[in-house]
């Protein structure tokens, strides 16, 4: 599923290749992806995209009409810009047209994602009882709002309550970096070493977006370098990676380098 460093990408990718440019025609090609947004979208033929920003794992479009579009991508979703003179990419479930001759598709194979329209940020984040960005919170609120509680520390990181964005490879990063197993229960760690997991946490997801979350590009220190597998030795102590399931999750660690605490 893209996470937040994905997303991020998106976001780029997409301010980079399709602001202010004028909709000619928006095809749906599959209405499941879009909610009952469909004639908002039809819509937008004559306006423009003016603006993008990102929240946790969904990026919203700000229009010269002032709509505000929200794209989540589920687990394979994808943007694709491209000239009307090539074919279109398989699984395009939306395609918007610029009169410049290009067009966007937004690309879902299991359809998972979601495309539509929202009042505003604020009003989404209320709705899906979003936590603050995980590049925005800071660090005060972040050990406040893990601090006591009853939950792994795991389940805690991918709480989008708690912080939007962390997903599933990116928790196993910041928890091996931060030397903290899984399993640890945040009421068992210390102020210090919450503190520790906030910064490794956005030492991570920068890292991640400054190589455009292609994960054999991050640092040999990253055991998330080497791919999703258990034949992998740990960069640190050379044992090979243990996987587990915490939380109904494929979860992988290091036995040695991560500590229960």
């Amino acid at each position: 599923m893209p996470e937040l460093p994905e997303v991020e990408i998106f976001r780029q990718y997409f301010t980079e290749t399709s602001l202010n440019q004028s909709i000619l025609e928006v095809e749906i090609n599959h209405p499941k992806v879009v909610r009952g947004h469909e004639e908002i979208l039809k819509k937008l033929a004559g306006d423009q995209f003016t603006g993008a920003k990102r929240w946790g794992k969904t990026m919203f479009i700000e229009t010269g009409h002032n709509h505000i579009l929200f794209m989540h991508f589920g687990m394979t979703g994808n943007l694709n810009y491209y000239h009307s003179t090539v074919e279109s990419p398989k699984y395009a479930r939306v395609i918007f047209s610029f009169e410049s001759g290009f067009k966007l598709a937004y690309v879902s194979k299991r359809m998972f994602g979601r495309l539509g329209v929202t009042k505003s940020i604020a009003d989404y984040a209320k709705e899906k009882s979003l936590g603050k960005d995980a590049l925005e919170i800071t660090e005060s609120e972040f050990t406040d709002a893990l601090a006591g509680k009853n939950k792994n520390i795991k389940a805690a990181l991918l709480d989008q309550q708690v912080t939007a964005g962390v997903g599933n490879w990116i928790a196993d990063e910041i928890l091996y970096q931060s030397g903290i197993y899984p399993t640890t229960r945040t009421r068992d760690l210390n102020r210090q070493q919450l503190i520790t997991t906030y910064k490794k946490m956005q030492e991570v997801v920068k890292s991640a977006i400054a190589i455009d979350a292609v994960r054999e590009e991050l640092p040999a220190h990253y055991i998330t370098r080497y791919g999703r597998k258990t034949s992998i030795s740990c960069p640190g102590c050379s044992n090979t990676i243990e996987r587990t399931e915490v939380g109904g999750r494929g979860t992988y660690a290091c036995g040695k380098c991560q500590q229960i605490y």
